[in-house]
């Protein structure tokens, strides 16, 4: 039975190369059966005073400490042949590609999942699914943001919710919540993502519904779902790459969403391009990514008006732009783009996409 590795990185800065403490909790579904935890000298010792408020660590905390290269083989024990396991796990999993890249380490692929989206899933009716309200609703004690005890926390809500569905190992808790892996390399990440409720549920409690047929300018048939659709364009963008990765070492932003994909299976595109997907702006992002704003990274009160949408919407976006706007006269290079224009970049990108007109 495949081992599972629990871990939390925390950073000095905004750099996702800057990991200065790391814990690991390892399962053998479903209890924790070792545990430890790593402080580290991140290769340029600035802690941002944003960083230090949140985690405590500073930087007379780790200058005896290892640095992440000295260190690397025997974590690489821990996770050998592990599925990794994070709660927003396109984080760590990023700040794990990024401080091998730093020191030139190679990375063997390794799969991937994330508790906050089996928290989703398993606990819908919360209105928040971070870590720490996971803890508060399951009653889990623990310190937040020291990266053990973090590790133990997203422990805590992978064992609860196998419990709570019976699930034996890891392959049935992502059958019956609809997780998918993603994956770290050496040079990328592809982002854990969940398909969709319809997907996993019993087809015949619904209607069968028939839809007529419609022809795409190439002569295959139309996709009516969109998500579906969306994820043929990808496939064809990926296909004619042909294994290169036109955005290799590129950090974006994306606002929303791209081809009528959700918002992970966006970021997990991207991923698979090459590119490093940033929640936020900072001083390495070179591109910002206007996409589908009908989903954004945080979203309004879905209880409010129509009206309180749109202008909670357009000040978000408003705050964003003003941040760009700032960086750039303070001479950071940052370019907007649009669904399109990314798309004009990719290799038959635009062609995919007019396809299905």
């Amino acid at each position: 039975m495949q081992t599972i590795a629990v871990l939390d990185f925390e950073t000095a800065n905004h750099q996702a190369d800057s990991a200065c403490q790391l814990g690991i909790a390892i399962l053998e579904p479903w209890r924790i059966v070792r545990q430890k935890k790593w402080m580290i000298r991140p290769g340029r010792l600035y802690f941002s005073p944003r960083c230090v408020a949140v985690h405590g660590i500073c930087a007379s905390d780790v200058l005896d400490a290892p640095t992440w290269d000295a260190i690397w083989s025997e974590v690489y024990e821990w996770l050998d042949g592990s599925v990794l396991v994070a709660h927003n796990a396109g984080f760590d999993a990023n700040v794990l590609m990024s401080t091998c890249m730093h020191y030139e380490l190679a990375i063997p692929p390794m799969d991937v999942l994330c508790t906050r989206l089996l928290a989703k899933r398993a606990w819908p009716q919360l209105r928040s699914h971070s870590l720490a309200s996971m803890a508060e609703h399951l009653a889990i004690e623990f310190k937040h943001h020291d990266a053990l005890e973090d590790a133990k926390a997203s422990a805590a809500i992978l064992i609860q919710a196998a419990t709570n569905s019976g699930a034996r190992s890891i392959e049935q808790l992502e059958e019956q919540f609809g997780l998918v892996r993603g994956r770290v390399w050496s040079d990328r990440v592809r982002h854990p993502r969940t398909v969709r409720r319809s997907r996993i549920e019993n087809v015949e409690e619904s209607p069968t519904r028939v839809e007529p047929r419609r022809f795409r300018r190439d002569g295959g048939p139309l996709e009516t779902d969109p998500m579906r659709r969306g994820r043929r364009i990808a496939d064809e963008i990926l296909a004619q790459c042909k294994g290169d990765l036109p955005m290799h070492g590129k950090h974006l932003v994306l606002v929303g969403t791209l081809l009528g994909l959700d918002r992970e299976d966006s970021a997990a595109f991207l991923s698979q391009l090459g590119a490093i997907v940033q929640t936020d702006i900072n001083l390495q992002t070179h591109y910002v990514i206007q996409g589908n704003l009908q989903e954004t990274d945080s979203k309004p009160d879905p209880t409010a008006s129509l009206a309180g949408f749109a202008q909670a919407l357009a000040g978000m976006t408003a705050r964003r732009e003003r941040d760009i706007q700032d960086r750039r006269s303070e001479g950071q290079s940052l370019t907007i783009l649009s669904q399109r224009q990314l798309l004009a970049m990719l290799p038959s990108g635009i062609q995919a996409a007019r396809g299905e007109e």
